[in-house]
């Protein structure tokens, strides 16, 4: 008899800066204790990421730990939550995250999938000729280039555990995204009409490597944002409406923003220990369905 090859349950994380994580190191001490942040610092070999996080790429799959966030930054993301409580619950169990986020970015644009208008296509590594237009940070962007590079990252990450002898399945699709899209009401507006073209989209291209029970958990945005309560409400409606479908009511659980780094609070972003509870959620939401 042929031995069936060995399954590995891919995580995606995807979304903009609460995705990339921006939980400063150096305020671990005041939440953990000095072993936990050793192991940390050591990261979970057994649950390894291959990232594209903002400014740096890992170039394959690394031991998810502290670092795997921005080029400049000694900052954690909710990857590690997420490697942590896998690793607590499964400890010989085969997962690896696939995490693709990027800063500043929005659903109505940079993550614009083809069939609600990204210009990047399907089917290769060449993308279609795109349209050239401004997120409205002042930076270049194209419409669809984050979706784009998730599909990239994705189907690098799956050829590489196809060569290692294994049956990747995706189990789990982790979004923290919807800041960039709560300052304009009409983004707001177009935000539930987007986010399921993203899925679907999503679905399509990974076609037969979606696990029949995937996940897909939504984080809400914090309250700092204008339009904060029309995204989560779209968000939860979303979630309410659809099988597999999971709102993190980021609110509810207490995560803030507003206490660190200490002394220069960067409110747009999660605290440390709210970076790890927000991977937390994330593990709690896949693991329960």
């Amino acid at each position: 008899m042929l031995k069936q090859p060995l399954e590995a349950k891919i995580i995606v994380l995807a979304g903009q800066s609460n995705a990339v994580g921006v939980g400063h190191v150096e305020c671990l001490p005041a939440h953990f204790d000095a072993v936990r942040i050793e192991k940390w610092n050591e990261g979970y070999a057994n649950v390894p990421i291959n990232y594209y996080s903002h400014d740096k790429k890992s170039g394959g799959f690394v031991p998810s730990g502290i670092g795997c966030t921005e080029l400049t930054k000694r900052t954690i993301g909710p990857e590690l939550g997420i490697a942590e409580e896998l690793d607590r619950r499964y400890p010989d169990g085969n997962y690896y995250i696939v995490k693709c986020a990027f800063g500043a970015t929005s659903l109505w644009c940079d993550w614009l999938s083809p069939s609600c208008g990204g210009k990047y296509g399907r089917g290769g590594e060449e993308h279609l000729k795109a349209v050239k237009l401004n997120d409205g940070m002042g930076d270049p962007a194209y419409a669809g280039w984050c979706y784009w590079e998730l599909v990239k990252l994705l189907r690098e990450s799956i050829r590489t555990l196809e060569e290692r002898g294994m049956a990747p399945s995706v189990k789990a699709f982790c979004w923290m995204q919807g800041e960039g899209d709560a300052d304009v009401p009409e983004h707001a507006e177009k935000y539930e009409e987007r986010y399921a073209g993203l899925i679907g989209d999503f679905c399509d291209d990974f076609s037969g490597y979606i696990d029949e029970n995937c996940v897909f958990a939504d984080a809400g945005i914090s309250t700092i944002w204008p339009l904060h309560a029309r995204v989560n409400d779209i968000k939860r409606r979303f979630a309410a409406d659809r099988e597999n479908c999971v709102f993190i009511d980021t609110i509810a659980a207490g995560l803030t923003t507003e206490n660190e780094p200490f002394g220069s609070p960067d409110i747009y972003h999660y605290d440390s220990d709210s970076v790890i509870r927000l991977g937390q959620l994330f593990t709690e939401a896949f693991c329960r369905a």
